[in-house]
């Protein structure tokens, strides 16, 4: 189920339960069905218009776009596991697109993100309540490696907005269609990415906000750079 959920209580930092509390949760693949965005229809978003070259980083290369889809064929990624999707962003989908076929749905932008020849997609939240702020600073070790790499496996992934200095009353709230333009702008010119969330399943994932206990969601764009650009989000609810 792609919706908002909080992290319950950790044994330990490394192991994520097996259950996320779902009141008030959404199916966004439901959503996108109901909209009309979950057809076989596979038409196109537009291929990004060209940059110049002043826009577009040396060490990330060019972005590179693709149409959008609504076939996932990925099998890294596993429901309720928490980790960093490291890939070539390809696609950027916003809501209520007005393109289907593409996993729209009105309360995210997804994210479709190229990881070993296969595409991800990745849920981020813009609803009414939702707040965003940015920091720059290096990737988290380890450095960037295509692929998924999970919690608790060979690389210690976590992520903690108060140990970075984000806290709940100093993350300003953004308005949806500020949210969807600063997302897009952050992306605009993104080859490389990688992304703090918690699988939904084995081709995507969502929560990518405050989750507490070291679980934080994040996207990070020029992550092989010296210094990376991260946005981090939460909600009216949190308190951290």
């Amino acid at each position: 189920m792609l919706c908002r959920a909080a992290v319950l209580a950790l044994p330990a930092i490394l192991s994520l339960p097996a259950v996320l509390a779902g009141a008030g949760c959404r199916d966004v693949h439901a959503a996108a069905d109901a909209a009309g965005g979950g057809g076989d229809d596979d038409s196109a978003i537009d291929a990004a218009p060209a940059l110049p070259d002043a826009m577009i980083d040396p060490i990330d290369g060019a972005p590179v776009r693709m149409p959008c889809t609504s076939t996932f064929a990925g099998t890294a990624l596993a429901d309720n596991q928490y980790g960093r999707l490291d890939g070539i962003l390809v696609a950027i989908v916003p809501p209520g697109s007005s393109v289907h076929g593409c996993n729209d749905d009105e309360t995210h932008v997804h994210l479709q993100v190229r990881m070993n020849g296969a595409i991800y997609d990745l849920a981020v939240n813009v609803g009414s309540d939702v707040h965003t702020t940015s920091i720059d600073r290096a990737l988290f070790a380890p450095a960037w490696s295509e692929g998924w790499h999970p919690a608790g496996g060979a690389d210690d992934i976590y992520v903690d907005y108060p140990g970075l200095g984000l806290h709940s009353d100093t993350i300003p709230l953004s308005t949806k269609d500020d949210l969807v333009s600063t997302i897009t702008a952050d992306l605009a010119a993104v080859n490389h990415i990688s992304v703090y969330a918690i699988g939904y399943g084995p081709d995507g994932a969502h929560l990518v906000h405050y989750n507490s206990l070291g679980h934080d969601g994040m996207i990070v764009t020029q992550p092989l750079s010296p210094t990376s650009h991260m946005r981090a989000f939460s909600f009216d609810s949190d308190s951290f």
